[in-house]
């Protein structure tokens, strides 16, 4: 207890932090992350083989006997960053003439997620301590950023890697943070090759910063930059791979409002409407670190209010929410808003991804790899279960809506202060060491929210409950 009173980050937490790493890296899997480490391997095999730019086009035809249902969707930077962490594995392989083993792969590929998602802790502390955040409040930031349930179930549980596109849009931030938009430009131009997720909030925050015309335009080059040529250089070569993009960006268009000629989407209407407010003000240094924080937020709580999006998605909204938090004087009313959040993510989930968010995730790792554990055959998801449960299927997307609501409203500055400062008092609030809030908020939104029902999910598949 007395290391859970400490602000500052101990052996303990380490212990903590390290266990609970190594237990979600190894018994919980995607099979997308299989598909994508397979995609990478082919990727080598291309390279090696003299047919790169045939990359896309092999991977479509099937040409091999490896596991994948999709086609090569991502950039081609993508499976080369999860080449290199394949070469190793590939170069074993050739020298002694071995067949892949894809279980092998699947983990090296998890290992650069998880690096990812390590990283983006140290990249938030950093953005703390350019807030002006004293340092053990930027080392709790971090915490809370690599502990929350949201943040630590999409590279951790799912072995999803939008923790690589998070990394590169918060480094660009940091560099922001200090001013240098040069800088930041190129560094997110690597974060649009991952996702074009970085894009939508490297705009508002360019036109946060600067004004002029031509200084913005050449700002937007500079983000192409690496985009532009892989793009250019794989144009005609790709097939259909281009759909999938085109599908994702459809999402956006999917809730609308009608107009007096057509319907309207909700969410561009939206971001649009931050994209004007970030040109319009011109805030003094403290308050344009903090406004730049709050629209980043606002962009991906926005869109993952209006889009039916994938659970891995939700890590990218993760550190705004935790950074604005610790920059409130009054932090525990929205730690308690996080565990409703949480509430809603997860119930959302388990509804619509049955057969991918819950227990199946666990024939990823190495109960499935080493001892050939699967789902029972009585197996019934926990979306089953929470379908019992009178009106969870009206009350679940309130709680996660209504907490992206709450902290884009109550975080807003009204001149010096947010909306919520001006309203609530500290002392009329339970104190709690920030430390224990974080713990608490972890093991009640992944241990019970996800892991504790997971592991009931899997139990019953096999008639023992």
């Amino acid at each position: 207890m007395k290391q859970l009173k400490t602000d500052k980050l101990n052996k303990f937490d380490k212990v903590l932090f390290c266990a609970a790493f190594m237990f979600a890296f190894f018994f919980m899997s995607h099979p997308d992350l299989w598909e994508t480490a397979n995609h990478s391997y082919i990727f080598l095999e291309s390279l090696f083989g003299g047919k790169i730019l045939d990359f896309y086009k092999i991977v479509r035809r099937h040409e091999n006997t490896y596991y994948y249902i999709n086609g090569a969707n991502y950039n081609i930077l993508v499976y080369a960053l999860f080449g290199i962490r394949e070469i190793p594995i590939f170069a074993f392989n050739k020298i002694f003439g071995l067949a892949v083993n894809e279980a092998v792969i699947i983990y090296a590929a998890k290992l650069v997620s998880v690096l990812f998602f390590v990283l983006c802790g140290f990249a938030v502390k950093s953005i703390a301590r350019e807030c002006g955040l004293k340092d053990s409040d930027c080392s709790a930031a971090a915490l809370f950023f690599l502990f929350n349930p949201i943040a630590f179930y999409s590279p951790m549980a799912m072995g999803q890697y939008d923790s690589i596109c998070l990394f590169f849009t918060l480094w660009a931030i940091v560099f922001y943070m200090r001013g240098d938009l040069t800088k930041f430009s190129l560094i997110t131009g690597a974060a649009v090759c991952c996702k074009f997720f970085a894009l939508l909030t490297f705009i508002p925050l360019l036109l946060l910063s600067e004004k002029k015309i031509l200084k913005i335009a050449k700002y937007a080059l500079m983000s192409l930059w690496l985009y532009l040529p892989t793009a250019l250089l794989y144009m005609g070569r790709r097939g259909d791979s281009g759909a999938f993009t085109k599908i994702m960006a459809e999402r956006m268009f999917a809730l609308t409002f009608d107009t007096g000629f057509k319907s309207a989407s909700v969410f561009l209407t939206f971001y649009a409407v931050l994209v004007f407010f970030a040109f319009l003000y011109c805030p003094a240094e403290s308050g344009r670190k903090y406004t730049a924080l709050w629209l980043c937020a606002a962009v991906f709580g926005g869109l993952f209010a209006c889009i039916y999006w994938h659970p891995q998605w939700l890590v990218l909204l993760i550190p705004f929410t935790v950074l604005t938090t610790f920059i409130q004087k009054n932090k525990m009313p929205f730690f308690l808003v996080d565990l409703v959040l949480r509430a809603g993510f997860f119930l959302t989930r388990y509804t619509y991804y049955p057969n991918q968010t819950g227990a199946t995730l666990f024939a990823g790792g190495v109960l499935s790899h080493v001892f050939g554990l699967g789902m029972g055959e009585r197996w019934q998801p926990l979306s089953h279960f929470i379908g019992l449960i009178p009106y969870i299927d009206e009350v679940m997307p309130v709680m996660f809506v209504g907490g992206i609501a709450v902290n884009l409203i109550f975080k807003f500055k009204l001149g010096e202060k947010s909306l919520a400062d001006i309203l609530t008092s500290a002392e009329k609030y339970d104190s709690l060491p920030v430390k224990v809030c974080g713990y608490a908020i972890f093991i009640i939104g992944f241990v019970g929210m996800w892991l504790a029902p997971s592991v009931l999910e899997l139990i019953n598949s096999y008639g023992i409950i």
